[in-house]
């Protein structure tokens, strides 16, 4: 199932979240409709509520305040989170969805064969034993 890209920076520390602008320009450059979402954590201190986080403002993208210490939001954002993938899933045109569902099917079929006993498996050779 395709993922919703959580973009989650410590409000206490300035550099974590200078990079976010770079990361998600990554992003965006091989995934153009991945679903976003930003999260600020470490909000023990409410006053950071009240702060102005321009990179989910300037691309459109939601923004949660979270405290992984006491747990303020982190079911929301994670319930948000799974509905955003569920309707990306349902809805999305984008072609990187379909190659990796195809690499993960291949995957899974190449576990399946590992899991059979050599002389079931299709398309092997089974060599003749010694008498």
């Amino acid at each position: 199932m395709a993922r919703p890209s959580l973009w989650v920076f410590d409000v206490q520390r300035k550099i974590t979240y200078k990079n976010l602008s770079t990361w998600y320009t990554e992003l965006r450059e091989f995934r153009p409709e991945i679903p976003c979402v930003v999260v600020a954590n470490k909000i023990d201190d409410m006053k950071m509520t009240q702060k102005s986080f321009n990179f989910a403002r300037k691309f459109s993208l939601p923004l949660y305040f979270v405290s992984a210490a006491d747990g303020t939001n982190v079911v929301k954002l994670f319930n948000d989170a799974i509905r955003l993938a569920v309707s990306y899933k349902q809805n999305s045109r984008d072609f990187m969805d379909e190659v990796l569902q195809e690499l993960e099917n291949i995957n899974l079929k190449q576990e399946e064969e590992e899991e059979m006993p050599d002389k079931e498996q299709p398309g092997r050779i089974q060599s003749p034993s010694p008498s």
